[in-house]
């Protein structure tokens, strides 16, 4: 009994930790709005984790 009642908290704490590092990595990925006052107002930037994308807009 007592060996079922660790694997259960075990694999709680797994799937809490899986969870949590799901959350973490949707977070960091949304993408965010960055100023693009050096480009001027015509260009939209957005950053998503370690990428910066720019577009100009018609």
């Amino acid at each position: 009994m007592t060996g079922s009642l660790w694997n259960h908290k075990v694999r709680m704490l797994v799937v809490a930790t899986a969870l949590a590092g799901i959350v973490a990595g949707l977070a960091m990925s949304a993408p965010r709005s960055v100023s693009s006052a050096a480009l001027g107002s015509e260009w939209q930037c957005s950053k998503a984790v370690f990428v910066t994308t720019c577009h100009l807009t018609p």
